[in-house]
């Protein structure tokens, strides 16, 4: 029997946030890359993590390893072998680089989010000076507003609860090919996604979609209609048979 602070579904949050001292967000402020997370590995105060650097050329990939290993909160990095993974994760941007960083763990905000019962359901996605989280959690929903309202506190944190939505049985994640998208085509897809510009009704319209990004509507469409052009065509998500 779930307590009152617990719900009987899983409850699947999305999260962006801020936090001062990250070395990965100051990063991705002042260069224009992404950096995916896949978890980090404990080793006292050090902590180890599989990073994914993307971009949408070489050049600014190179950069940002660069200042990467410049950080003062960066103890070691290693470059990966391309396809060292077993399972393929699609990427975002034209062009990667896989590496094992092993960093300063003292004011990595994980830790805050795990050990308040969240758990991270995929990689991080780190770009444009924030911090991009798909949790879940068996906390009702106003235990999550507490338990984050902690993790403000504790951080310094500026935490934005894009999405909030029970996870049923029935529920299927949906997996986007993000390899065949430019980093600023998948930032516009997921958000309109996320504030509900393909729901029926609308919840959000393109020129507040594009007021947020800091964009025109006309280059929103653009790309959207992109990216819907791969979900839709004959090899993207949905076929007709």
């Amino acid at each position: 029997m779930a307590s009152p602070e617990q719900s009987d579904e899983a409850v699947q949050v999305y999260i962006d946030l801020w936090y001062p001292d990250c070395w990965e967000i100051e990063i991705t402020e002042r260069f224009d890359v992404g950096i995916l997370g896949y978890g980090i590995y404990m080793t006292g105060s050090e902590v180890a993590t599989l990073f994914t650097v993307y971009a949408d050329d070489h050049e600014s990939v190179t950069e940002g390893i660069e200042a990467i290993r410049a950080s003062e909160n960066v103890h070691s990095v290693s470059q990966m072998a391309s396809g060292f993974r077993q399972v393929s994760i699609p990427k975002p941007g034209n062009a990667t680089r896989e590496l094992l960083v092993v960093h300063d763990g003292r004011t990595q905000i994980g830790q805050p989010l795990t050990s308040r019962g969240f758990v991270c359901t995929g990689p991080v996605d780190i770009r444009g000076g924030r911090e991009y989280w798909s949790l879940v959690t068996n906390h009702d929903r106003e235990t999550v507003r507490v338990k984050l309202d902690e993790v403000r506190e504790e951080m310094g944190a500026e935490i934005t609860v894009r999405s909030m939505k029970h996870q049923s049985r029935g529920t299927a994640p949906t997996t986007l090919p993000a390899d065949q998208f430019t980093k600023r085509q998948l930032e516009v897809f997921q958000l309109a996604r996320e504030q509900g510009y393909y729901e029926y009704p609308k919840e959000t319209t393109a020129g507040e979609l594009a007021d947020e990004l800091g964009s025109t509507t006309s280059t929103l469409h653009e790309h959207l209609h992109k990216v819907e052009a791969v979900l839709l065509g004959r090899g993207g998500l949905t076929r007709l048979e």
